[in-house]
């Protein structure tokens, strides 16, 4: 939601700018702004995490895992989900849901925290899959999208330092 603010008050900035006939504030400020907007946008609203049949893939800021069923040896939950991968390394889910606050006990009842639902479809369907699935390599890359966006908003940085 953050990152949807930010864009659309850059756009607001910029229209405003132009629409005054000030257009070496435009070409100036479109490169920072467009940085702001790319950097909120890598942070808060690009990492997520998508379950396929074979495998799940996890999109962190500027990093993407693919992760077959059959080299996730755990799926947990600590601040963030975790997955624990077959060789003791580990990957943490910036897209995934964060552990809810517990709610406060009645006298004499237990706290409990409940697991968010997101979680609960993660774990249902490793458990489900990662008994028979095969036992591919796990894939680490870059986030090809992400690194793009980020060399254009580099481009209108130095065009902004140029104007």
């Amino acid at each position: 939601m953050a990152s949807g603010l930010v864009a659309v008050l850059a756009v607001f900035l910029l229209a405003d700018a132009a629409v005054r006939g000030s257009w070496d504030v435009v070409f100036r400020a479109l490169g920072p702004l467009a940085a702001l907007v790319w950097g909120m946008w890598v942070l808060t609203f690009r990492p997520h995490i998508r379950i396929d049949p074979d495998a799940v893939t996890v999109v962190n800021p500027l990093r993407r895992t693919v992760a077959p069923w059959g080299a996730v040896e755990d799926v947990r939950m600590r601040f963030q989900i975790v997955l624990d991968l077959v060789g003791g390394r580990r990957v943490t889910c910036w897209g995934g849901p964060s552990l809810p606050r517990p709610k406060p006990a009645r006298r004499g009842e237990p706290r409990v925290l409940r697991q968010p639902d997101e979680f609960v479809v993660l774990r249902d369907r490793w458990s489900e899959r990662h008994d028979g699935a095969s036992d591919g390599p796990v894939v680490r890359g870059w986030d090809v999208p992400a690194l793009v966006a980020g060399v254009v908003v580099v481009v209108l940085c130095m065009v902004a330092l140029l104007v």
